[in-house]
């Protein structure tokens, strides 16, 4: 148990450590007069992408959940239908925002 913590911690880290060198980044650009912000306009097709590999992977983890111990199972049949969730969720905002581009 004491591994996953630490693996989970170390992730974090390492995530929080690349954010600091990217804010370090830009903050030198914007001394040096160089940085130039942009406009970041998300296409709608990314939600839908994003929201297929929720859905797909919240289905493999439920499918996954009925092979395991009786002790995993329960864990992952929660993960599984959160990340399902999420999955659909996505995929209802890539339906909206395409429609709402399409009215305008």
């Amino acid at each position: 148990m004491i591994e996953w913590v630490l693996m989970i911690i170390a992730a974090i880290v390492c995530y929080a450590f690349v954010a600091y060198l990217e804010h370090k980044k830009k903050l030198d650009l914007v001394d040096r007069g160089l940085w130039k912000p942009e406009k970041k306009q998300e296409k709608p097709e990314h939600k839908l992408i994003t929201g297929l590999f929720f859905f797909i992977l919240g289905v493999a983890l439920l499918i996954g959940s009925y092979f395991v111990e009786p002790d995993l199972a329960s864990g992952l049949r929660i993960s599984g239908l959160l990340t399902t969730a999420a999955g659909i969720a996505l995929m209802v905002t890539y339906a909206v925002v395409k429609r709402v581009i399409r009215s305008v």
